[in-house]
């Protein structure tokens, strides 16, 4: 079976591959199609583009952006974005919105006597959109936590003594973005979310009004009865499948690209139904 990843991370946000490596691993495990979809940027898809055509693994430009839902963070994945100028500057406002927050995490840390710089944070992550965890590594090279986990536990995960709540993009602008920009609009990770399923559905339903065209089932930490509802929920809503490991290299130990934690096998036939909907919205 022809299998796909449309959900994955590089160093250009908060994944520890290139987008050749990323691309090379892709082609070692057999991929037919991979979509790199960075955090709030688009700055390594050109190069991953490049590397599939060496590589003969397809490769889609996209990108996750945080979303504002009713004070609810999302994750908005877009997918096959072909013309991205107005996207690139409103993901620039969220990058310096993210410098910002980054800033006020730093100080808060200090004021609890983590003490690390702002600039050990942006050399470690050498250009690319500085997320927490970049802020996490430096915490674990400069000795206060022992892992990644830990220092999200302790000091800048949600709650945490030095955690600073971030701006985030409407979801109306979100979803209108991406589909300005040529691409097509998939909710990302559901059960991530932490809502009831009443909630969810409610949630689905509001966003497929605005253009959403598709939801993740195949994800890294759904169960089997999970992927199943969500495909059910798709069904009922109108929405297109999509899937992917949502692979971090090293900052998500245990979790292999195309794979996931389990035997997740994400079909290439996913990408064909994306397609087709695509050419529906053009």
């Amino acid at each position: 079976m022809k299998t796909a990843d449309l959900h994955t991370h590089s160093i250009y946000s908060d994944g520890t591959l290139s987008p050749k490596e990323l691309v090379e691993l892709a082609a070692k495990k057999g991929l037919s199609a991979l979509a790199l979809t960075d955090h709030d940027t688009l700055d390594g898809t050109d190069k991953a583009m490049y590397w599939g055509g060496k590589y003969g693994v397809e490769v889609i430009r996209g990108v996750e952006i945080s979303t504002d839902f009713d004070n609810n963070e999302l994750h908005i994945v877009g997918l096959f974005i072909d013309s991205g100028e107005e996207l690139i500057s409103a993901l620039c406002k969220l990058k310096k919105s993210r410098a910002e927050r980054n800033m006020l995490m730093i100080e808060k840390l200090s004021s609890i006597g983590v003490n690390i710089s702002y600039d050990d944070v942006a050399a470690s992550a050498g250009g690319s959109v500085i997320t927490r965890a970049h802020i996490a590594r430096e915490i674990v090279k400069r000795g206060y936590a022992s892992s990644n986990n830990e220092a999200f536990e302790r000091y800048i995960g949600k709650d945490k003594p030095a955690y600073v709540k971030r701006s985030l993009m409407d979801y109306d602008t979100t979803l209108s973005l991406i589909s300005r920009s040529g691409g097509i609009s998939v909710l990302a990770h559901p059960f991530t979310y932490k809502v009831s399923e009443r909630r969810l559905e409610y949630i689905v339903s509001e966003l497929k009004k605005r253009g959403l065209s598709a939801i993740e089932a195949y994800y890294s930490t759904h169960s089997a009865s999970e992927t199943e509802y969500i495909k059910r929920l798709a069904e009922r809503k109108g929405l297109k499948i999509s899937g992917g490991s949502d692979f971090h290299g090293k900052n998500k130990p245990g979790l292999e690209l195309g794979t996931g934690y389990g035997e997740l096998e994400i079909p290439y036939s996913l990408v064909e139904g994306l397609k087709s909907e695509l050419k529906k919205e053009r």
